[in-house]
């Protein structure tokens, strides 16, 4: 952009955002701003390239305090996304206000004005947007006046795990595992828990919380408290809050149900016990007895016959 351009361009920016929002900044803060250099995967963007682009990333830097002394930087930021998402009609910049809007950073909050520029990027195919609103569809939320429709969320999650976007997958595994929106196929949500964790993202902790929760359940794959505590605990550690809560009850004894479970089956791994005692009873009791569960699980993984009880300290 030549001088002339750019200068005009400041003067633009100045008035709008002080005619917007009563922020008034310096001509040599404007120049830094619309001069920055910015890169978005590997690629130069600037305010001639790419101008909704260009703004919605501005804000982002903003808002992070990327550029020093600029005050009531949350103010400047939601008017750079609202510049992006209004007049340059970019699905970044409209995923970016709806943040904004939703959580009142910057602005007046406007759940439900929020959530018609998230479903307006979902609708240009931003896969980020699709994966958050098709969570909103998918469990409703009365708070910004969105209603539930599983259906359609859950065709927006899966369409926003074809793009390539991984933090979907944990919304998308948990509609195969509840049946919402599509047939219940426990054992696809299953799989596609696996491959939320084995992306390490955010939703790295509440899949395995989830994980542990189908081993202790027996949803989608054998159940296995060893395996369930086992994921747990990587959740716990790293704070996931529904992991701490249930850590204690699948720690606790598979009889009894009421002391801490110290030893688990030696032969099958599957299940914990507090004692020897309750490993014999739940290994012989009447109804639904573990040796017939064990034997069953011992001849699938390896081919022999599970003729007895015994327990090992774990």
């Amino acid at each position: 952009m030549d001088p002339a351009a750019r200068h005009h361009a400041c003067v633009e920016f100045h008035a709008k955002l002080s005619r917007d929002t009563g922020v008034n900044l310096a001509a040599a803060a404007c120049e830094e701003l619309l001069g920055a250099t910015i890169h978005v995967e590997g690629e130069l963007v600037t305010l001639e390239s790419n101008p909704g682009l260009f703004y919605a990333v501005l804000g982002e830097a903003i808002a992070d305090q990327t550029f020093s002394g600029i005050l009531n930087h949350l103010q400047v930021a939601a008017w750079c996304y609202r510049e992006a998402a209004e007049v340059h009609e970019h699905p970044v910049g409209m995923r970016k206000l709806f943040g904004r809007l939703y959580n009142g950073d910057g602005v007046t909050g406007d759940r439900a004005q929020a959530v018609v520029w998230l479903e307006k990027a979902a609708d240009l195919g931003d896969a980020a947007s699709e994966a958050i609103f098709g969570a909103f569809l998918v469990y409703g939320d009365p708070r910004a006046g969105v209603a539930t429709d599983a259906v359609r969320g859950f065709a927006l999650l899966r369409g926003a795990v074809e793009q390539g976007f991984g933090q979907a997958l944990f919304d998308l595994a948990r509609c195969y595992l509840f049946g919402q929106g599509v047939e219940k196929d426990a054992a696809q949500g299953v799989s596609l828990l696996r491959q939320a964790i084995n992306q390490g993202d955010a939703t790295k902790a509440m899949a395995e919380t989830a994980l542990a929760m189908c081993y202790m359940q027996g949803d989608g794959v054998e159940a296995d408290t060893v395996q369930a505590a086992l994921w747990c605990q990587r959740a716990a550690d790293s704070g996931d809050a529904g992991a701490i809560l249930l850590l204690p009850m699948i720690r606790t004894c598979t009889f009894c149900s009421s002391r801490p479970a110290r030893k688990h089956c030696e032969r099958c791994r599957k299940v914990r016990y507090c004692d020897t005692t309750c490993q014999a009873a739940h290994w012989n009791r009447d109804t639904d007895p573990h040796k017939g569960h064990c034997r069953r699980v011992a001849e699938a993984s390896q081919g022999g016959e599970v003729g007895g009880a015994s327990a090992s300290a774990q």
